[in-house]
């Protein structure tokens, strides 16, 4: 009787069980189809452009991508957009843009044709930078954000702005209070993404001392998440000195 009991109520939790899964892979859905459509653009960039040398090629196969957008139509259901699926190497004044058309989730994503073209290209320590501040905010940050704030941060670029956080806001800090004391007499920066979490504005960042406002010899002192308006008190100007670049609209507007 009591084993009948057990799974009496383990079939009558059952539909609970599998509404809650239900919801928790919806979570990733957009992440997932945004992975398959970095796949999909790869594997036709590398494969339609033979000519691309081998250090880019080695370079496009284990680095992220950006997204490059522009709205074609606007509607959450209905929006399509232009999504170039760019890769930005080292080096090489040109972009490899793997172009296609699809919503914002991508689950039709599909290369239609490639283009290679010059743009003024981000300087060499904003990339550097914006990788090192990335690689610590999917780390310390991750279980708070959602899929598409994660991919947010894996396929765009940050913002860069001056800024008056302390050295040390976070608590756990390495550094001694003379090593704290001596950073705080450089310039102080921030990288910083905008996200969406439960409706609300979040940014996403990280920050540190730089010798000018090229991000040279930038040494990562703290990192976090704050709502928006809390976010920009911090700042010493609302204008950012490198604004962010690219990402994937929402068509949630008519």
């Amino acid at each position: 009787m009591r084993v009948r009991r057990k799974f009496g109520r383990f079939w009558r939790r059952l539909p609970a069980l599998l509404l809650t899964l239900t919801a928790l892979a919806g979570c990733n859905t957009r992440g997932y189809y945004q992975e398959c459509a970095v796949e999909r653009a790869r594997d036709f960039l590398l494969s339609e452009c033979p000519d691309i040398p081998l250090y880019e090629q080695e370079y496009i196969k284990f680095n992220r991508p950006v997204f490059l957008t522009a709205p074609i139509t606007k509607g959450y259901a209905t929006g399509v957009s232009q999504i170039c699926i760019t890769w930005v190497v080292p080096d090489n004044p040109e972009y490899y843009m793997v172009y296609g058309t699809s919503g914002a989730n991508m689950i039709e994503w599909s290369p239609i044709r490639i283009i290679r073209k010059n743009f003024t290209r981000p300087d060499k320590n904003y990339l550097a930078v914006s990788d090192l501040v990335r690689n610590t905010l999917l780390q310390s940050q991750y279980s708070l954000l959602s899929a598409a704030s994660v991919n947010h941060l894996r396929y765009t670029l940050p913002g860069v702005w001056k800024c008056r956080f302390p050295l040390d806001f976070n608590p756990e800090t390495p550094y001694s209070g003379e090593e704290l004391k001596r950073a705080s007499e450089l310039p102080r920066y921030v990288l910083a993404w905008l996200v969406t979490e439960g409706g609300r504005e979040y940014y996403v960042f990280g920050g540190g001392t730089a010798g000018d406002d090229k991000l040279t010899g930038f040494k990562l002192y703290f990192s976090g998440m704050l709502e928006a308006e809390r976010f920009r008190e911090e700042l010493t100007a609302p204008e950012p000195l490198i604004a962010p670049f690219g990402g994937v609209p929402d068509n949630k507007t008519e």
